[in-house]
């Protein structure tokens, strides 16, 4: 349930829960026209069938999901607040920051050598490339200061910059290898909030990354149960090709394309249409389009949704 039709108070608004959950949702709006509060209304409506959600949040908004609602304009859709509170667990890899929240650590096992190479916050010279692959082969398990110690062993000055990146990412004490349980990250009825606020654009795209990557794996396996993962701000992470690549877009557009299989659905929210990959919001099979004024964003939403008139266009700028 989203709400009354405006107008038709009696007129109650559904959406298919199965076709939302397994063939992705978009929502897309200008900032301020309520992208987060219709996602917040998702997310408890979701929970109330026991499905596991994970939410990205680059702003630490939906910390609010723990307060229950004092709107009243919930009594005229004969609704009443709820408490959600022992529902929701909120993540963060920047405690300093975020003290409230329960510190989130990535796993280190298993970590491929391209895998290194792209969670690195860096762009790579071709003589550190060779520098990082030569000290890789050196180690049959892959720790930082490990990695760090065989990077010393080179004679090529290249080496300090290289070491200093792996020693900035190791200091972040993002990798561990005691991570968050990702059976503890999705759980029937419960929803995982990962709080990146304060944490640098490229940080956050290497927690998307891992996170997704590692959860995606697991439910293949059947490890975790099927969940709904909800990616705020998604077009920092899911870029159009040509803003350029987010470490995140390649796990991402795969879920997009093979989650549905797996039982994982995924909802991308996002103020920005035109910088938003066009291919992920096509296999949407949801748009709930709000507000958008920009010609640009308009013209994405045009080329990405099927069946959008002119008309259509015209009454999306004038919604408020």
């Amino acid at each position: 349930f989203v709400g009354n039709l405006q107008r038709y108070d009696n007129l109650k608004v559904y959406l298919d829960l199965n076709k939302l959950l397994t063939k992705h949702v978009s929502i897309l709006a200008k900032s301020g026209s309520g992208k987060s509060y219709v996602g917040g209304v998702l997310v408890e409506e979701i929970l109330d069938k026991d499905i596991p959600i994970l939410i990205i949040d680059p702003h630490g908004e939906y910390s609010s999901l723990q307060e229950k609602s004092d709107d009243e304009n919930l009594l005229k859709f004969g609704l009443k607040p709820k408490d959600y509170k022992d529902r929701i667990r909120i993540y963060s890899p920047n405690i300093s920051d975020n003290p409230e929240c329960i510190p989130l650590k990535l796993s280190n096992y298993n970590l491929s050598s391209q895998e290194i190479l792209h969670i690195l916050p860096a762009k790579l010279s071709n003589i550190q490339l060779g520098l990082l692959y030569s000290s890789l082969k050196e180690i049959n398990r892959i720790d930082f200061n490990q990695l760090i110690l065989e990077l010393d062993l080179e004679e090529n000055p290249a080496k300090y910059s290289l070491i200093n990146i792996i020693k900035y990412l190791e200091k972040l004490n993002l990798f561990s290898d005691a991570p968050t349980s990702l059976q503890e990250l999705i759980m029937p009825g419960k929803c995982s909030i990962i709080n990146l606020k304060g944490v640098e654009q490229e940080l956050q795209e290497v927690v998307v990354y891992k996170l997704v990557k590692d959860l995606f794996e697991e439910r293949k396996k059947g490890n975790i149960p099927p969940f709904f993962l909800i990616i705020e701000e998604a077009h920092n992470y899911l870029p159009e090709r040509s803003f350029g690549e987010a470490k995140s877009s390649r796990i991402l557009r795969q879920v997009a394309s093979e989650g549905r299989k797996f039982g994982l659905g995924m909802c991308i929210i996002s103020q920005r249409p035109s910088r938003l990959d066009k291919s992920v919001i096509s296999q949407c099979s949801t748009q709930i389009i709000l507000k958008v004024t920009n010609p640009n964003d308009l013209r994405a939403i045009s080329n990405s949704v099927e069946g959008l008139t002119y008309e259509s266009e015209n009454e999306i700028m004038n919604l408020y």
